[in-house]
């Protein structure tokens, strides 16, 4: 169900971050941000396949660089990645109706976490509701929120 950004969804989220549910119309263009997006918007990429990275803004410059890597270690592809302070742990990982989450142990990601991580994507890439092209355009999320 499509809502407007500044609208409340018609039901609670069924995660943290959430996995599906009522999202903004246009999904955000794949990438790296280093702001806060609206969760109404990530929740479109997930629909088409993707994979989105949470961390709490709390976490160490060596994590964001650490996830940024595996971020690069695909391509980039159907990965989006952003800082989410209402995370309830310090990394997750979602799919559509998936969600893998961390603490950090000593504010690092252990070889274990990046191998579960990129192990996830592998799984659930192209896995929502509607699998699109890649290369089919989505929003500057600035622009909208």
């Amino acid at each position: 169900e499509h809502i407007d950004i500044k609208a409340m969804p018609p039901k609670p989220y069924n995660s943290n971050p959430p996995s599906s549910g009522a999202h903004y119309p246009v999904p955000a263009n794949w990438g790296i941000y280093d702001y806060v997006v609206n969760d109404k918007i990530f929740i479109h990429n997930l629909e088409h396949g993707g994979i989105w990275i949470a961390y709490r803004p709390s976490v160490s410059a060596k994590v964001v660089e650490d996830l940024k890597g595996i971020v690069k270690e695909f391509g980039g592809s159907k990965i989006v990645m952003a800082p989410r302070s209402a995370n309830d742990a310090d990394v997750a990982i979602v799919a559509w109706t998936r969600v893998l989450k961390f603490n950090l142990a000593n504010g690092a990601l252990s070889d274990q976490q990046k191998d579960e991580i990129m192990t996830f994507y592998r799984d659930f890439k192209n896995h929502g509701p509607e699998n699109v092209p890649e290369d089919m355009g989505g929003v500057d999320p600035k622009s909208v929120q």
